[in-house]
Parts: structure tokens; sequence; C-alpha cells
């Protein structure tokens, strides 16, 4: 693993420092990188998808246990130095682009070089840790569903932001309860791993990371009939989190047809006073199969 004298070196190599802008850490804690490569259990021949590939720290230690790593990294003077060092190994492939494309998900890049089956494993960047699992998770039902040009991320191993791991495992009526815990309930199976602080990475953030694992669950994700449904009900849910559903079904909301989502969320027994942070993913689940 690269310390942070050869990390420094690297980048004053290439005339490069850590971007602000893309909010750029590097893991220079050999011990905790073996911990993150520990939890994750990366077969030989795994194919590996690593969001945010820096100096290609994690890349070589990827390829050294056999993965086929497909690195993805925004910052172009770090691509030119990952072409400069990991262009020729066997196994890596590099895409310069954003990881996520909006509302769309995963970018067309990305989702055009994935194969049908992969894990992630990332240190991944703060700002794109929660939509990324989310559209992780998302693009995993619809693999496992049978939708072309979907990869099925068998399991994710990143490092993030621990206020995100908590959104992750979060319980209704917590704090950190959102879409994306229901998505992490419904579709995986979570372990949480190691507590990194901020003096594991340089230059050091001003907040602790957290290590998790999840594990992507096909018999508990064929329980759900639309990942559509279920994300547009989320949204209309947690939009407006402190108002009570029944109040919000009475805006006709998020072009639902008000009487069929009134119908929905009574037959998966919500009662009508209480808030989206409330609602179990339970009841969630059973609300979206309502709707067809």
């Amino acid at each position: 693993m690269q310390t942070l004298t050869e990390i420094r070196q690297l980048l004053q190599s290439a005339d490069l420092a850590p971007r602000r802008r893309w909010g750029q850490c590097f893991l220079i804690d050999g011990n905790l990188m073996a911990k993150l490569l520990e939890l994750a259990e990366v077969p030989a021949g795994q194919a590996v998808l690593e969001v945010g590939a820096g100096t290609g720290s994690l890349s070589e230690e990827l390829l050294a246990r056999g993965a086929n790593v497909l690195a993805v990294e925004v910052d172009p003077g770090l691509c030119r130095l990952l072409r400069q060092r990991l262009g020729g190994r066997e196994g890596f492939t590099l895409i310069e682009a954003d990881a996520l494309a909006g509302r769309a998900g995963l970018s067309a890049a990305v989702r055009e070089a994935l194969p049908p089956v992969a894990h992630l494993v990332a240190n991944l960047p703060y700002s794109i840790a929660t939509p990324l699992v989310a559209e992780c998770l998302v693009s995993s039902w619809r693999a496992r569903a049978g939708q072309e040009g979907h990869c099925r991320f068998e399991r994710m191993t990143v490092t993030v932001q621990r206020e995100v791991a908590d959104r992750l495992g979060a319980s209704p009526s917590s704090r950190d309860y959102g879409p994306v815990s229901v998505l992490v309930a419904l579709l995986g199976r979570l372990r949480l791993g190691s507590v990194v602080p901020a003096s594991a990475f340089w230059p050091s953030p001003k907040v602790t990371s957290r290590m998790v694992r999840i594990d992507f669950d096909p018999a508990a994700a064929a329980a759900l009939r639309s990942i559509e449904t279920l994300r547009a009900l989320l949204r209309v849910a947690f939009g407006q989190r402190r108002k009570q559903i029944g109040s919000i079904l009475r805006r006709r909301p998020g072009g639902f047809d008000a009487d069929a989502l009134a119908a929905a969320v009574a037959q998966a027994g919500i009662d009508p006073s209480l808030r989206g942070e409330a609602i179990t993913p339970a009841q969630y689940l059973a609300a979206a199969n309502a709707m067809g």
C-alpha cells in the first residue's frame, strides 16, 4: 500500500495536489486498508468497480489479489497518473468520468463497461456515497429482474462518512432514517466494519468515517414488484418527512393517483397520522406492491 510519502511524491512528480472540488482524501493507514480488503473478501477473478481510484493504492491491492479492476476517476490529472502507473497491468481498466449521471443513475460510461455481475470496493468520495450506494442497489434489482444493461452488485464494501454509515442502517423514527435506509433494508444485508479516524486520511477530513459491507439479497429483492414505484413512493414520503401521510395524500403527490395511493397505504396497514420517517421498510414494500 502507498505510504503518505509515496503519495506525496507521486502527486508532486505529476504536478498534482489534492483537490477540494472533488473532496480528495487518500487513505494512508495500511492496517485499515487491510481491514477494508478483509471485509470485502474479494475472490480471485472477481470483477470489481472502484470509484474514486485516486493514485491507485487500493487498485494495486485489488490487482494483487487477482481481481479485475474497473477504476473510475473524474480527475484528469489523476487519470494520467493512473495510466502511467497501471495502464499496462492485466486486469486493470480505467474510466475517466463521473460515476453518476444525476438522476439517471450510473453514468453511461460506467454502465457500458460493467459486466453483468460485479463487486463494489472503494473509499468513496463523501459527496456521492449515498446516491452511489442507492444506484448500485437499484441496478442490482433491475439486473435480478432480467432488465438488460444493468449490473448486479453482489457485494458493496466501502468506506464512507460515519454519518452515511449510520444512514444506511438507520431504523424508522431515527434521525438518520431515509430512502437509502429503506433500500438497504429491503434489498441487502448490512454489516458494519471498522471506524476510520480522520487521521487515517491525507489531507485529513473534518469527519470520522466507517467501513460498511452490503450484500445484495436476491430473495428479498424478488419480493418487490417495481423498483420505480418504490422509489417514487419514497420521494413522496420523505420529500415532506415531517408531514403526516394523510396530509401528503390530499395534495395528489408525485404523479400518483390520489385514490390509488390512499388505497395502497391502507392495504399496507399504514396509519395516515404517521410521518414518512416512521413507516417501516416492510410497510413501504407492501404499499409499493399494492400500487402494482
